[in-house]
């Protein structure tokens, strides 16, 4: 791969809808949005259904940033966990528990709600058996439906990176 290249694909332009999109929600073009530029036609819904459940989901975003960074660590992806580590700990993740998410089950820094979706994590990625126990006594059916779209969002997210070989973005790059 070239040494200026962001994935195994040639640069693409990212298309003006969603530069316009981005702006709006204050962000800049990330690797993958580049990546994907390649397909305008499915980056623009991608967009939609991540800026939907960064800014419209009513589960806790601490909660979401658990599923999603579960879900890196289960899908070996080191893009997502460079974006979304420090995302988790904006919002809320102290970091015992940013270092205990690998072995949460034997971690005793975790609440009842971030143990349940911890679970639903490894049941989306890994298929460890669901517990609907512990999924009801936190979650309402709503709740439940956007950490599943959240879960499998973000594995469709980690498997789209795998395959374009897409590289972390340069200012997070250890």
């Amino acid at each position: 791969m070239d040494s200026n290249a962001i994935s195994r694909l040639p640069v693409a332009a990212l298309p003006a809808s969603a530069s316009q999109r981005l702006a709006a929600a204050g962000r800049d073009p990330i690797n993958l949005h580049k990546a994907l530029a390649h397909a305008p036609a499915l980056l623009a819904p991608v967009l939609d259904l991540i800026h939907a459940l960064r800014f419209d989901a009513i589960v806790p975003r601490v909660l979401r940033e658990v599923m999603i960074c579960r879900i890196a660590q289960l899908e070996n992806s080191a893009y997502e966990l460079a974006h979304h580590l420090p995302m988790a700990a904006e919002s809320g993740l102290d970091a015992e528990q940013l270092d205990a998410l690998d072995r949460w089950r034997d971690a005793d820094c975790f609440s009842v709600q971030q143990r349940a979706v911890l679970g639903y994590a490894e049941h989306l990625g890994a298929g460890a058996p669901r517990d609907d126990k512990a999924l009801d006594a936190c979650f309402s059916p709503a709740e439940q439906t956007e950490l599943t779209v959240t879960g499998a969002t973000y594995i469709a997210l980690a498997r789209m990176l795998r395959a374009l070989d897409v590289r972390i973005d340069e200012d997070l790059s250890a």
